[in-house]
């Protein structure tokens, strides 16, 4: 962690308590982490607030809740000078529903 990145107690206690909650109630879970930004050269990234990736993200989500694997989730929206506004997402996926394991082929 960044020096300089100073953690806010009250988002820590929100976000442990989701944890220890999803983590009581299933047995097995996995954490699926994606980031969510925008390229430079494009007019979303010159937005000037954080509500357009808001609206995109609540649009995204509402698809996501109809896999019934995914049992959960979680976002935070950030902004930094390099990436403008961008948003960290956690899905919980159920392990106890999805059984079959697929290895990514890499390339290069």
């Amino acid at each position: 962690m960044p020096k300089s990145y100073t953690p806010n107690w009250f988002f820590t206690a929100l976000l442990d308590n989701h944890i220890n909650q999803m983590m009581a109630r299933y047995s097995c879970l996995r954490a699926l982490r994606m980031d969510f930004f925008y390229r430079k050269d494009t007019p979303d990234f010159l937005q000037p607030d954080h509500r357009w990736l808001e609206l995109q993200l609540r649009m995204l989500l509402e698809q996501v809740e109809q896999f019934e694997n995914i049992v959960g989730f979680f976002w935070v929206i950030e902004w930094t000078a390099d990436h403008g506004f961008h948003a960290h997402v956690v899905f919980w996926i159920d392990r106890q529903r999805v059984k079959k394991i697929y290895i990514p082929l890499r390339s290069g």
